[in-house]
């Protein structure tokens, strides 16, 4: 079987989840926001493929943007560890030390983003990428990044050129020339849907969350709002 990276890291072999414990910034898909409702119709419809056993899928109630990436226990090299803790250091005293520093946060307001495409990486799942919906959130959201990596030492290679999107599924077992082609007709549809009626995404304040994997995240402690 030709499994893609996730299996073995956050995934097993059947699709389920595994232990991956971490820590991380980002802002939940509000429960209320008409988008929502949007996002989980773009999940359904890659849960009604054929292919659709070769992925895992995220709950709803995780559904979320990652604003900052924080720490994966797993995961300890250099260029994604803080610089400000050594690399053996508990994943929990890392979080509470985090929860210290986050009390000089600087504020900021509700960040809008907008639809951009659906992007699907070849060893990954599928996501909907979204963009600042105006100069002000691009600034806000460069500036809470900039401001996070000063706090907790951390700054991933692609810092500068992240991409923010809302994950809709992770790839348990690549696919084959057929089932590509299954995909990308959906995704297509999926597209054109967004493209129609995904709207504008009010964030709430910024949260710093703790997960045992990737099926829940849960807020530790809120970012201010400006």
């Amino acid at each position: 079987m030709n499994y893609a990276p996730s299996v073995g890291v956050k995934f097993n072999e059947d699709g389920s989840v595994r232990h991956f414990p971490g820590n991380t910034f980002l802002c939940h898909v509000d429960k209320e926001s008409p988008v929502l409702k949007q996002v989980i119709w773009a999940q359904q419809q890659l849960k009604a493929m054929d292919c659709a056993k070769n992925y895992a899928f995220l709950p709803e109630s995780s559904m979320h943007m990652t604003v900052f990436e924080g720490l994966c226990d797993q995961i300890r090299d250099e260029s994604v560890w803080s610089s400000k803790l050594t690399s053996d250091v508990s994943l929990e005293d890392a979080t509470e030390q985090f929860m210290t520093w986050l009390n000089e946060a600087q504020a900021t307001p509700k960040f809008k983003m907008v639809f951009d495409h659906v992007y699907n990486s070849r060893n990954g799942g599928t996501v909907l990428r979204i963009k600042p919906a105006n100069q002000e959130t691009l600034d806000a959201i460069k500036a809470c990044r900039e401001n996070l990596s000063e706090l907790t030492g951390i700054r991933h290679p692609v810092h500068d050129s992240y991409h923010f999107h809302i994950t809709l599924s992770y790839k348990v077992i690549h696919l084959d020339e057929e089932q590509e082609r299954e995909l990308l007709d959906t995704c297509a549809r999926i597209e054109q849907r967004m493209n129609e009626s995904f709207g504008e995404l009010t964030h709430g304040a910024v949260e710093f969350c703790e997960f045992k994997d990737m099926f829940e995240f849960r807020a530790v402690k809120h970012l201010p709002l400006s």
